[in-house]
């Protein structure tokens, strides 16, 4: 079986979001459950997941694929837009967390670093090559 176009996009965009989310996990003010104690907004993201495995499995249902597609975009872009901005995720890296209750809490790897907060930041490009996908998935 040969994967469509599509299909490849699907693939680069759930990579992108497991190095987001294990980016997540590495700064403290952006995680949660399972890896706090505390349920957070993180942990519902993590129903990003099942949602990709519908967009992958439905080959033979276009509609389907378009749907979980669609939603994924929508919920990463609302997610990135209202509650965590590139900026925020920047600023943890290279300044410690910008939530007051956290102090000067860094990182995980109890480091400071612009180079990170850029990579971060980069990263969260996930919404725009999930939208590439989308748009890829009707034509192939």
């Amino acid at each position: 079986m040969t994967w469509t176009r599509g299909e490849k996009y699907l693939a680069i965009s759930f990579f992108i979001g497991v190095c987001h989310h294990i980016d997540h996990v590495l700064r403290y003010d952006h995680s949660g459950w399972p890896f706090r104690p505390e349920v957070t907004p993180f942990t519902y993201s993590l129903l990003v997941y099942p949602i990709f495995l519908v967009a992958a499995l439905s080959r033979t249902y276009p509609l389907l694929r378009i749907t979980a597609t669609a939603l994924l975009f929508g919920f990463t872009t609302f997610a990135h837009v209202y509650f965590e901005t590139p900026f925020d995720q920047y600023r943890t890296w290279a300044q410690g967390s910008p939530v007051p209750l956290h102090g000067i809490q860094h990182t995980l790897l109890n480091t400071v670093s612009r180079t990170a907060g850029i990579l971060a930041a980069t990263i969260t490009g996930a919404p725009f090559a999930i939208l590439g996908t989308g748009a890829l998935a009707i034509y192939s």
